[in-house]
Order: C-alpha cells, then structure tokens, then sequence
C-alpha cells in the first residue's frame, strides 16, 4: 500500500501584499520565451503569466503576475512606467493574453436549445463563435460590447452604432 503523497507547499511570494512600484520590477524572456519576472534586482519569478488586475472598461493600471498555479506573485501599478524593453515585454503579453477581435459586421445569429451560434466579420477575418447564454455580452459604461464565447475567446463591439443596420439589428435581439 503506498502512502498518499502530498505536494509540497507552494512558496508564497513576499511580494504578494503590497503593490510594487515599476521602478522594482524587470521583465526579461528566457530561452524558452517564458516571461520570468525579476523584483530588486534579487527575486526572480519564472514563467509568469500576466493579468490586466482592474477593469476592463479602464487602461490596465495595475498588472499582476501569476506564477505556479496561478498564484499571485506580484501586482505593480502604471506598468507604463516600466523600463522600455520591459514595457515591450508586458505590452506582447497582454496583447496575446486578451487577444480580442473587433466585430465588424454580423451576419447570422442561430439560436439552438439556449446556445447561439454567431457568424461574423471581424477585423482578423470571417469567423464564427458559439455563446452558451447572452450573459456572456456584456455592455461596458463607455458603450462598447464584449462578447465572450465558449472557448474563452473575447470578442469586441467598439461602436455597435456604427455597425450596419442589419447588423445592428440583429444584435439588438441578442442584447
């Protein structure tokens, strides 16, 4: 009979409980192109992944980093004061991270057992999404549309004024 194995204890960051200025903070790849995040010149996190902390109506003015089991490891504040290769760094990784096209045109919306089937243009391409429910649109305080499908992919609606009149009207009976 083997004894039931635990894992060891994650190691908690120090850095977890306060919010770091950019100045204590450097990002660099390593050679397998994992972002590892550095705090004064002595800590070194590897294979951060980076999350935008606030919200999404707002410019990320706090980022986190989440290391093992996506823990917090660090959270810094105006990321745009970051030194130059480490705001490059930040900014390729929260474009990849929220990798959001913008919608276009909508073409058809079908609608089966609760679920709906979109098909769209979007500024990447035609392409289509399916959403279990309409919870998953979401109109911002500034007016924009964020739709998210069932595989995570965000999908944005910039002006939906802007958008055609069927197009508009279609959406209109999704939101």
């Amino acid at each position: 009979m083997n004894p039931k194995r635990s894992s060891p204890p994650l190691e908690l960051s120090p850095y977890r409980e306060e919010i770091l200025s950019p100045e204590r903070v450097r990002l660099r790849r390593d050679q397998f192109r994992h972002l590892r995040l550095l705090v004064d010149s002595e800590r070194e996190f590897a294979d951060v992944r980076v999350a935008a902390a606030y919200p999404i109506s707002q410019r990320a003015n706090f980022v986190g980093f989440l290391g093992e089991r996506g823990r917090e490891v660090a959270l810094i504040r105006d990321p745009e004061r970051l030194d130059p290769e480490s705001r490059l760094l930040l900014e390729e990784e929260l474009a990849r991270v929220y990798f959001t096209p913008c919608i276009t045109r909508i073409y058809r919306v079908e609608e089966t057992f609760g679920a709906s089937r979109w098909e769209v243009e979007t500024d990447r391409g035609f392409t289509i999404f399916e959403l279990a429910d309409r919870e998953q649109i979401r109109t911002l305080a500034d007016g924009r549309i964020l739709i998210q499908d069932v595989e995570g992919t965000r999908f944005e609606i910039p002006d939906p004024g802007a958008l055609d009149p069927a197009s508009q009207a279609v959406l209109d009976s999704e939101t």
